[in-house]
């Protein structure tokens, strides 16, 4: 008798402090759970964060929610959501740096802080609450982290039942929820940058399509004479271009440019120049008036400093003769049964189209001898590099 009086002795008894503690665990649980639910269930950052900061407001009876995102340009804390009854004047009105206030402080130290009283931390501003005579008291606020990284705070406010603050389990929920915001954050920031690219591509691939289709399909059939001719981008689009305009007396004009930068604009850019010259090359048909006129042009548009190099030869079909015209390009290469070199003189080149308004063009004139050929190219040719970073240069 007397072992099992001691047996029940040492039963606990405190069932209902026992039953409280495990209802509250299990709603932490719960919430998590949920916040989890709708985690998953959205991509989209702005109705993501807007949904979970609702949910997390409910949960602990807070009269106010906030969340700071850190601005990746600035390193400012920037208000993404903020629930209650002042939170769109302090989105509109309010950054922070770190170090800056009690989520400054918490975005640059990572420790997730309780207070039942703000006004009796130093690092608190009132400076809030008299903007928009609101009175904050009890505070939560945890920071959100990613791979090691803070990325932003949250903050719960105002707890609004008994004892009006804050318990040691709802800073450690906060803590479990944050941990969720922060990779969620992370990951529908992650499909925007997906979907950016996405577009991005589709735009360049359109880009591309459009700019191939400025360039000709077919190269002139023009007795005693071949044509070749590439154009590689180094991305997927580029300001680099070259045309055939047929013209009246056996003449056929060439030309061959390279628009400064790479990208869409420089694709526009050209796509735009290559209808001017096809218009202009039956006005102008000397080289140096085409170019003259061209120049003018583009000095009137140009935009963002935008300019282009360009070649341009006209070919006298029977005559076998070639006038040059050059605006800042690589010169062209003439080869025959005797030699090689560049045709033109330095001091005869122009500047770029687009540059200098009132310029006047020059030319020059050869003759071209049996089995002889012209090169005409980009500085992407001779620029490229081998593996050793070696250039390919004009010798070569």
């Amino acid at each position: 008798m007397a072992i099992k009086k001691n047996i029940k002795s040492s039963i606990p008894t405190d069932f209902p402090s026992d039953l409280k503690s495990c209802i509250r665990k299990v709603e932490r649980l719960s919430t998590c759970i949920e916040i989890a639910n709708l985690i998953n269930s959205e991509l989209a950052i702005g109705k993501l964060l807007s949904n979970v900061m609702k949910t997390t407001k409910k949960t602990f009876f807070a009269d106010a929610v906030s969340l700071l995102l850190i601005d990746d340009k600035t390193g400012d804390l920037t208000f993404q959501i903020a629930l209650g009854e002042v939170g769109d004047e302090i989105k509109e009105i309010f950054r922070l740096k770190k170090g800056q206030g009690i989520a400054g402080t918490v975005a640059m130290n990572g420790i997730p802080i309780n207070l039942e009283d703000v006004y009796l931390h130093p690092k608190f501003s009132p400076e809030y609450d008299k903007k928009t005579n609101y009175r904050t008291r009890a505070m939560l606020c945890v920071p959100l982290k990613v791979h090691g990284e803070i990325i932003g705070v949250i903050q719960v406010i105002n707890k609004l039942i008994k004892p009006f603050v804050f318990s040691k389990e709802e800073l450690e929920m906060l803590v479990t929820i944050s941990s969720s915001i922060a990779v969620a954050v992370d990951t529908a920031r992650m499909h925007k940058t997906i979907l950016q690219r996405e577009t991005l591509e589709r735009d360049l691939k359109l880009a591309k399509e459009v700019q191939e289709s400025f360039l000709p399909k077919e190269l002139p059939l023009v007795e005693t004479y071949r044509f070749a001719a590439l154009n590689q981008p180094a991305l997927e689009i580029g300001g680099d271009f070259y045309n055939f305009f047929m013209l009246p007396g056996n003449k056929l004009g060439i030309v061959l440019g390279d628009v400064s930068g790479k990208g869409i604009s420089a694709s526009l850019f050209m796509a735009r120049l290559t209808s001017d010259l096809q218009y202009y090359t039956l006005l102008y048909p000397e080289p140096r008036e085409l170019l003259t006129q061209i120049n003018k042009i583009l000095c009137e548009r140009a935009k963002r400093g935008m300019f282009v190099t360009i070649v341009y030869m006209l070919l006298d079909t029977v005559e076998n003769r070639l006038k040059i015209a050059n605006a800042g390009h690589v010169s062209p290469i003439y080869s025959d049964d005797n030699c090689t070199q560049l045709l033109g003189h330095d001091n005869i080149k122009g500047p770029p189209l687009g540059i200098i308004p009132e310029i006047e063009y020059e030319q020059e004139s050869f003759e071209l001898q049996k089995n002889s050929s012209v090169t005409i190219y980009t500085d992407g040719v001779i620029e490229a590099k081998n593996y050793k970073g070696e250039l390919f240069n004009i010798k070569r």
